[in-house]
């Protein structure tokens, strides 16, 4: 039976991590399936500091053959809000998203890290892309998604977390550690537009829930994460969907969602992906118009990623 790297090191004592890490290597994966959630609380293993370093070094993604395709890498941060059915539902999102880049990604569960509650905190955020830069290469792809909430202060965007919060600065500093020839950063939160020009890189698209002066709360992800869904089931749908067209139909799926409860829109989801830091909201029109959705175009969402 399969038992948890963590549990593992635990029962051993960090002393005989090595050792742990050399069955661990052999035993088999656990299923995605079989890990439990509850609405309120996320309940996949959360991996973190000298664990985590311990995990990436000897799971067996690290310890097996070179891989000559590229390699992706996920880091998923949940904020903190002070709503807790906005906690809830952000929290169901994440895991929704966790389980559909496992399934439709093919993204190894070892190289998928998720940080929420207590654990995601400035700290813990800057220590696990510090350990995920050391194993990421040129020809991999990185995505780094955030939902929860932020606020503008003058011109900075700041995540909030347990404790201390992150600016944009402090995130884009951490990124450029991150070699990944293929970038994809995801914020789904107030205000999210502000951190573009920050963030902006040669090989980074930037997909924001909202504009800078738009200071609500988003509904973003739980939209993306079900169209990202319909897409794999639907059989007139390309099972590769590129991002362009996902983050189309998740912009039609908002502005029916107010739509349909008569409300004014508080949240327009924008793109940044040619590098000028300014996030374009309607990118599908790139072919006619210029601007910003070309990278988004060939950025691959399905199967065999």
């Amino acid at each position: 039976m399969a038992i948890g790297f963590q549990a593992v090191v635990q029962w051993c004592g960090v002393a005989a991590a090595s050792a742990a890490c050399r069955w661990f290597a052999h035993s088999p994966p656990a299923k995605p399936s079989a890990l439990p959630m509850s609405p309120g609380k996320l309940k996949y293993p959360v991996v973190t500091g000298t664990l985590l370093a311990l995990w990436l070094s000897c799971s067996p993604a690290a310890t097996a053959p070179a891989v000559n395709g590229p390699l992706t890498t996920v880091l998923i941060v949940s904020g903190i809000s002070k709503d807790p059915n906005d906690q809830a539902t952000r929290s169901r999102a994440a895991g929704n998203l966790r389980d559909f880049l496992i399934k439709h990604m093919n993204v190894d569960p070892q190289r998928l890290m998720v940080l929420t509650g207590d654990t995601s905190t400035a700290t813990q955020i800057a220590t696990t892309m510090d350990t995920l830069a050391a194993t990421i290469r040129s020809e991999d792809r990185f995505i780094f998604y955030y939902l929860g909430q932020a606020n503008a202060a003058g011109e900075d965007l700041r995540f909030n977390l347990p404790g201390p919060d992150i600016t944009q600065k402090e995130l884009a500093e951490r990124l450029k550690a991150i070699k990944a020839g293929a970038q994809l950063v995801v914020l789904d939160c107030p205000c999210a537009a502000l951190a573009a020009k920050t963030l902006t890189g040669p090989n980074r698209i930037i997909v924001c829930a909202s504009t800078p002066t738009q200071t609500y709360g988003t509904q973003f992800t739980p939209h993306f994460v079900r169209v990202l869904a319909q897409r794999q089931t639907d059989a007139n749908a390309d099972s590769k969907g590129s991002l362009l067209g996902a983050f189309a139909a998740t912009v039609r799926e908002i502005e029916q969602w107010y739509r349909q409860k008569g409300l004014l829109p508080t949240e327009t989801p924008c793109l940044e992906d040619n590098g000028d830091g300014i996030p374009t909201e309607r990118p599908w029109k790139h072919e006619t118009e210029g601007g910003d959705g070309l990278k988004a175009s060939t950025f691959l969402l399905g199967e065999g990623n």
